[in-house]
């Protein structure tokens, strides 16, 4: 019943990235591509959780790098999430787009807080630090570049990127401490 569990989780993380991917498109196209790493959250960390599935599936356990970066950006989102969206829609009034987006992240972010207990067992420094530069990386350029469709479009005020951005910064660097203190 497990393994049928986890299959089925499979399924809606690749559906789930591939409805977000045919959404986010545009965003791809309109962003260089070597800024593409970065630009992806709502269809890179369904996609994530369901390969960390697939691991588990296949080795029996969870790669503890893996699932650590991806329970760091699901579930770090998904704590952002309502803030954003919420004084958004203060800006520009209510959206059942916004609040639509609200509910896509924490059916992903609920999966990762799920996992958050998996996430165990010593990172070595440098692993750890690929995790913090990346997500640090991350909100940089979505604060002051064009990966952030938001920030591209000029859809959000100045105070509110500032929020998201110190939100975002504050949220990382928790899950990057709290990894720190599970690797010892």
């Amino acid at each position: 019943m497990v393994k049928l569990r986890l299959w089925l989780l499979v399924a809606l993380g690749f559906l789930m990235a591939g409805l977000a991917l045919n959404i986010d498109l545009h965003d791809f196209l309109e962003t260089p591509w070597y800024l593409w790493p970065w630009v992806p959250i709502c269809a890179l960390y369904p996609l994530l959780l369901a390969l960390n599935y697939l691991y588990f599936l296949r080795k029996g356990e969870f790669s503890r790098f893996f699932l650590g970066f991806t329970v760091c950006g699901a579930l770090g989102y998904g704590m952002i999430a309502p803030l954003f969206y919420i004084l958004y829609m203060a800006e520009h009034g209510f959206a059942w787009y916004e609040l639509g987006n609200i509910l896509w992240v924490w059916l992903y972010a609920a999966q990762a807080y799920f996992l958050l207990p998996y996430v165990r067992g010593r990172l070595p420094v440098w692993q750890l630090g690929l995790i913090f530069g990346y997500f640090l990386t991350k909100d940089l350029l979505d604060r002051f570049s064009t990966t952030w469709s938001y920030v591209r479009f000029d859809m959000v005020s100045e105070g509110l990127m500032n929020i998201t951005f110190i939100a975002l910064i504050l949220v990382h660097t928790g899950f990057f401490l709290y990894l720190v203190k599970r690797s010892n």
